[in-house]
């Protein structure tokens, strides 16, 4: 096959079927507006499906993140940025309707939580403060490019909406983990903790998916009973899945996620600053309980060391941080991407041995972490404390304003459209104590920005959604 595609006639018959199919597409949506409409909201959920970090080819090579890696070869940048430029060529007779409002939607983003736009903007500054400001800008670029869409996307649809892209998403990320772990183990399966990590890299983020899986069809059952045996089955299934990752954390994460939902009625019997406080208690408790759980029951993943599951290491790392690292650069930190970069060696900002790697205690060993394991102190190495502050600024607003449209009266919105950006919340926190960075082109980051985004729509009771106008045909 790849001696094929080496002879140019071959080559270039490929290409120009490629271009005439593009033209075919692009006239299609163009003269069929339902069809463009079912094609954008695909292509926004296929979107969505490989951005928690999918293994597995081809989504691992077109993750938009791979356009900032530092073994990124110039042809397959050309390749992605190719097949980027196709999906907006044939989306385009769509789009030049649909980006309407979207200046206006940012306008009213700067006065509803400023602190969110402080911080993309301090995002697309960190190259200032870093060692490498070229691999910085480049990763800071691809994520306010992502962010863009993040945006367009919660512009566009509804929760309702973008609930049904996450459910049938994380419905094909169960499916297809399961399928690896069955019959492809050494890429389904953790060698550590001998469970499923599946298509995503890691047990603990598959379990987290899961948690929400199961919680979604459920919501589902409860409100379409037409399709309530499907959605129920798909709930068994999604915490088979769960179960099979051996993850506390997830099991974790969908008791909390079930408890607000059941505490919906009781909440929104009570003024808002009383629904706000018992909200906020909650969750202090459930960090807390989560932190110890997670802190005893699981052990981070480490290179050809075991660990005992009694001591993580979690603790140490943040506390060598706090002690060595950040004090270096405590406004403005080092740069998104700045600070993890073992492949400079010794001159690794994180490096604590002349190897250029960070080696922490580790039993009788050593071990090296990939990174802080809280996404919180991530920030802080990123941004600073000022960045912190500001997405703190952010954050607080953003959930404020979520617990407000949980507990408001119900208008129209089903339970679902209400607890949506709560629920989310709560998938943006605990992942974010223990495991994955919060800010980074994955799963976590649209999360927060359809919580964000979102609430500010909700809040400000404009539509900003923009469809192609019908166009009648002529009368002959």
């Amino acid at each position: 096959m790849k001696e094929l595609l080496k002879n140019p006639i071959i080559l270039l018959l490929i290409l120009g079927c490629g271009v005439i199919y593009l033209l075919l597409a692009f006239l299609a949506v163009g003269r069929n507006q339902k069809l463009g409409a079912l094609a954008e909201k695909l292509i926004a959920g296929l979107f969505l499906f490989m951005m928690p970090g999918l293994t597995i080819p081809p989504f691992s090579t077109f993750v938009p993140n791979a356009l900032a890696h530092p073994q990124k070869s110039l042809p397959s940048i050309i390749v992605q940025l190719a097949l980027y430029g196709a999906v907006l060529f044939v989306l385009s007779p769509r789009l030049k309707y649909t980006l309407k409002y979207y200046f206006d939607l940012l306008a009213l983003l700067l006065q509803n939580n400023p602190g969110i736009c402080l911080f993309l903007f301090i995002i697309l500054l960190s190259f200032s403060p870093s060692d490498t400001p070229i691999h910085t800008f480049k990763y800071s670029g691809v994520l306010l490019l992502t962010t863009v869409v993040y945006i367009y996307i919660i512009k566009q649809y509804s929760y309702q909406e973008i609930s049904t892209m996450l459910r049938w998403g994380l419905a094909a990320t169960a499916l297809l983990s399961t399928f690896y772990s069955k019959f492809k183990p050494a890429i389904g399966i953790n060698k550590v903790k001998n469970s499923w990590q599946g298509i995503i890299n890691h047990p603990n983020p598959l379990a987290a998916l899961m948690a929400l899986s199961a919680i979604l069809w459920g919501l589902e059952a409860v409100e379409n009973p037409k399709n309530r045996w499907l959605s129920i089955g798909m709930v068994l299934y999604s915490l088979f899945v769960l179960q099979m990752t051996k993850s506390g954390g997830g099991k974790i994460q969908f008791l909390i996620g079930v408890t607000i939902i059941l505490s919906i009625r009781f909440l929104k019997q009570l003024p808002f600053q009383w629904s706000l406080f018992f909200v906020v208690v909650f969750l202090i408790l459930s960090i807390s309980g989560f932190i110890i759980i997670t802190n005893n029951l699981e052990a981070i993943v480490v290179d050809a060391l075991g660990k005992d599951l009694t001591l993580t290491g979690r603790t140490p790392i943040w506390t060598y941080l706090f002690a060595e690292k950040i004090p270096k650069r405590p406004w403005f930190g080092y740069g998104f991407h700045g600070f993890w970069q073992p492949w400079r060696r010794a001159d690794n900002p994180a490096a604590n041995h002349i190897s250029g790697e960070l080696r922490m205690p580790s039993g009788s060993g050593y071990w090296t972490p990939p990174h802080s394991h809280n996404g919180f102190v991530e920030i802080i190495l990123d941004f600073g404390l000022i960045g912190f502050a500001i997405f703190a600024l952010s954050f607080i607003t953003a959930s404020v304003q979520a617990i407000q449209y949980l507990t408001r009266p119900r208008q129209r919105e089903s339970v679902l459209e209400s607890v949506l950006p709560v629920l989310l919340l709560i998938f943006v926190i605990f992942p974010n104590l223990t495991e994955r960075p919060l800010v980074e082109n994955n799963h976590n980051w649209y999360y927060y920005i359809f919580i964000s985004v979102g609430i500010a729509i909700k809040i400000s009771g404009r539509n900003f959604r923009a469809e192609p106008k019908s166009k009648k045909l002529p009368s002959r």
